[in-house]
């Protein structure tokens, strides 16, 4: 496994940024269970986002590792795709669908997915 590039970790939940072939995966491990994650997310995300463009390559939000994420995750998360759709950036949101919880949530994702492919939600 690559040496993650930069790695957040506040309370149960880390995200690791792993380069990879035309992207900028980043992992999410643990549990999101924290009122106001965006405090912690937002910056992490935003940087994420700016790399990828800088770079020129894919960022790829993978949280097929994660345990459980709370619904105030969401906001976030969709904040990063917005601003990714504004920079130009491709995106995708990994999940697994072994797990029903991520299954479950992640499909409702799909409605911010673009014909171009520059958005992409999928079920591992």
């Amino acid at each position: 496994m690559v040496d993650p590039v930069r790695r957040w970790t506040e309370g149960e939940l880390s995200l690791e940024a792993h380069d990879g072939p035309g992207e900028l995966r980043l992992v999410w491990r643990g549990r999101s269970a924290d009122r106001e994650p965006g405090k912690f997310l937002v910056p992490a995300l935003t940087a994420s986002v700016e790399e990828s463009g800088r770079r020129g390559v894919r960022l790829c939000l993978d949280f097929s590792a994660l345990e459980y994420m709370n619904s105030s995750t969401f906001t976030p998360v969709v904040k990063a795709i917005d601003l990714a759709r504004r920079r130009g950036v491709a995106i995708a949101l990994e999940y697994s669908q072994a797990k029903k919880w991520q299954a479950l949530s992640f499909s409702a994702l799909r409605t911010f997915e673009t014909a171009d492919g520059r958005v992409a939600v999928l079920g591992r």
